[in-house]
């Protein structure tokens, strides 16, 4: 097994040297994302996708740079085009990936200028080329020096073990993450459920009485209409007779328009009040209506409770709640509703854990 992995050469590098390579980036990556969140929000949390101390993006974007961008190391300008290009490529195509297998973004650009879709942007694609050039000119040499002081046999025996651990990490990690993005898929249906029956409960309770209300303003409106006419034509009067004329017809049809105005002023202040009766009591009917609406947003509101609470019942460090705390900018579905709501209850159980850890040391 030694002399296969030391003997297979691919794009001039032995499969020995390309998986000793993939897991040493995978952990220098893992290293570099957990100091660059704790120089930007002050937390150290364990920044990777899976549970372990390894981001494999890093690692799988590492070999690609140097399968392509060996021969023109000598380069500058040609090592920091493909250093741009590369990886942000391997970013684009693994956040797409991650968001249809779980319906989830672990990061978002969207707050960035010059973006594409949110999965990476203008400023971090020209970081990479830096990170390209200083990596390929000073960090791998050193890299490939220590992978070759390690004696092949020893260093197969050590990599079968880490590629064990590295395996079942990747296992937990997809089984963690399908449940984390079902239990948020589920939140997500609640809320539109939650807000589906509290628009149903309002349109019950409003649309008698904001018909009636209409219906009121429309009869005023109405009877002022028919006033101004009156007035204005006794402002334009050529004649006596003509004008006594004009005044009398004019104040028939404003006669006859106060009158309906005035009937459809009681009729419209009946229904509003008859409105105001069934909102404050209601009929059988629509009192079963809002009882059955009431119990249905009570379980609905239960229901989304005790997700939540579920999901802040698993472990910190392992799991979908150690996937909330490593990524906040994690974004789910389209309408993104559940997330706010689950980062604040995670922030007052980590107050909550911390003043219990106090107390503790107190006693």
């Amino acid at each position: 097994m030694v002399s296969f992995l030391t003997d297979t050469v691919v794009c001039g590098f032995s499969l020995y040297h390309i998986l000793a390579y993939f897991l040493i980036y995978s952990c220098i990556g893992w290293c570099l994302e957990v100091i660059y969140a704790a120089a930007t929000t002050g937390q150290l949390v364990n920044r990777g996708f899976l549970n372990g101390p390894v981001c494999p993006i890093y690692g799988f974007g590492m070999i690609i740079v140097l399968f392509a961008l060996t021969p023109l190391q000598h380069s500058i300008l040609l090592l920091y085009i493909g250093g741009v290009i590369l990886p942000s490529a391997l970013e684009l195509v693994g956040g797409w990936a991650l968001y249809k297998l779980y319906h989830t973004r672990w990061w978002d650009y969207s707050d960035f200028p010059f973006n594409i879709g949110g999965y990476i942007c203008l400023e971090f694609c020209l970081l990479w080329g830096v990170g390209t050039l200083v990596v390929m000119r000073i960090v791998h040499p050193v890299v490939a020096d220590l992978v070759d002081l390690i004696p092949p046999f020893v260093g197969v025996i050590l990599m079968c073990f880490l590629y064990a651990v590295y395996a079942a990490d990747v296992v937990a990690t997809a089984i963690a993450a399908s449940a984390l993005a079902d239990t948020l898929d589920t939140m997500e249906q609640l809320g539109d459920s939650i807000h589906a029956v509290s628009d149903a409960m309002t349109q019950l309770l409003g649309t008698t009485t904001l018909n009636a209300d209409k219906k009121l303003d429309e009869g005023r409106l109405q009877f002022k209409l028919a006033a101004a006419e009156a007035r204005d034509a006794a402002g334009k009067r050529p004649s006596a007779r003509e004008t006594m004329a004009a005044i009398r017809a004019k104040a028939a049809e404003a006669s006859e328009a106060a009158r309906r105005a005035s009937e459809d002023a009681r009729l419209n202040a009946a229904e509003a009040a008859n409105a105001a009766r069934l909102a404050a009591k209601g009929t059988a009917e629509r009192a079963a209506e809002l009882l059955q609406l009431e119990q249905l947003a009570a379980e609905l509101q239960q229901r989304s409770e005790e997700m939540q609470a579920q999901l802040l019942r698993t472990p910190r460090i392992v799991g979908p709640r150690r996937m909330l705390r490593a990524y906040p900018k994690l974004r789910h579905g389209k309408k993104l509703r559940s997330l706010p709501i689950l980062r604040e209850m995670l922030h007052r159980a980590g107050q909550d854990d911390t003043a219990q850890n106090d107390n503790k040391e107190t006693k």
